[in-house]
């Protein structure tokens, strides 16, 4: 246990700051897929995901203003912000959201989300110039493989009339477009400040939401919505725990520690988020389940430590 009494050298936070800091990550990472399947059971999927990225995206901005930081940005980096906005929060958002609408199991949905990093591998590979995996980051690509596969192929061979196998489609692709916006933000960031490239991401990211809501119709789906106990506070998790807390947390951590060390978040992320959804939602956990959860977070772990090597190399 970490004493937060204890005197701590120059520079380096206090105990209970980290602990409650990967606190805030590890729940606000994990218990968001239980959140959003809540939040659907009557709200529609692009509407509601728009409320939360939009509101953080507001409340961000309204924050600097307060603090007198500067808001706008140049038009190229508001360009990339528009840009960057579709694939993390269209595709990596409002496609899980939908996702869990269709009927997918939450903790399915963390452990198809946990492939994120494996597949940002694949892409930076393809990138012109990018960077060439070596035999330690293969055989972590191929454990990641095999864990995807094993998840979702059964579920994608019922045929695209079943709700639950287009929503594992859009998880799944969800995934992908994820990695491809977080291989763009990586080398073309909105701005060099990282609250204010957020804020300009969830605003758009927001605001495609509310124009794709209303193009599927969805506005005249909440006149049935069930605004009880439950829809409510699975909006605020996502608002305040979620999308405020765990980004503020993450973007602390990670001037203060070591990035392997924060990126512990991908592991223990989709396992609270499948040990959450068996625990409130009863949803089965069966030992292939467990399985692909294994060997996705197995590949991402080889993948991480044959990366580092490239580094220290």
């Amino acid at each position: 246990m970490i004493a937060g009494n204890i005197e701590r050298a120059e520079g380096r936070p206090a105990g209970w700051r980290v602990v409650l800091a990967f606190g805030i990550v590890y729940l606000g990472y994990g218990l968001n897929f239980l959140a959003i399947k809540a939040g659907v059971e009557s709200m529609p999927a692009f509407l509601f995901a728009a409320s939360h990225i939009l509101g953080a995206g507001l409340i961000l901005m309204a924050w600097t203003a307060v603090r007198g930081g500067r808001i706008w940005m140049p038009a190229a980096n508001t360009g990339r912000a528009a840009v960057a906005a579709l694939f993390l929060f269209v595709g990596g958002v409002g496609l899980v959201t939908q996702g869990e609408k269709l009927g997918v199991p939450s903790g399915v949905a963390a452990i198809i989300k946990a492939s994120v990093p494996l597949w940002v591998v694949v892409f930076e590979f393809l990138r012109p110039k990018g960077e060439k995996p070596g035999a330690i980051v293969l055989a972590g690509l191929l454990a990641g493989a095999v864990g995807v596969g094993l998840l979702v192929a059964p579920r994608l061979s019922g045929g695209f009339d079943s709700g639950g196998t287009l929503g594992t489609a859009l998880l799944l692709l969800s995934a992908l477009l994820f990695a491809i916006g977080s291989i763009f933000v990586r080398h073309y960031p909105p701005d060099g400040d990282a609250v204010r490239s957020s804020m300009w991401m969830m605003v758009f990211g927001g605001g495609y939401l509310i124009f794709l809501g209303a193009v599927l119709g969805e506005f005249g789906q909440i006149t049935d919505a069930d605004f009880g106990w439950k829809t409510v506070s699975a909006f605020l998790f996502l608002l305040f725990v979620h999308s405020l807390g765990a980004f503020t947390a993450m973007n602390w951590l990670l001037r203060h520690l070591p990035a392997s060390i924060v990126t512990t978040k991908f592991f223990v992320s989709p396992a609270v988020a499948v040990l959450a959804g068996w625990l409130v939602l009863g949803e089965t956990v069966g030992l292939e389940t467990l399985a692909s959860l294994l060997l996705i977070l197995v590949g991402v772990g080889v993948v991480f430590w044959g990366r580092s090597r490239l580094v220290e190399d």
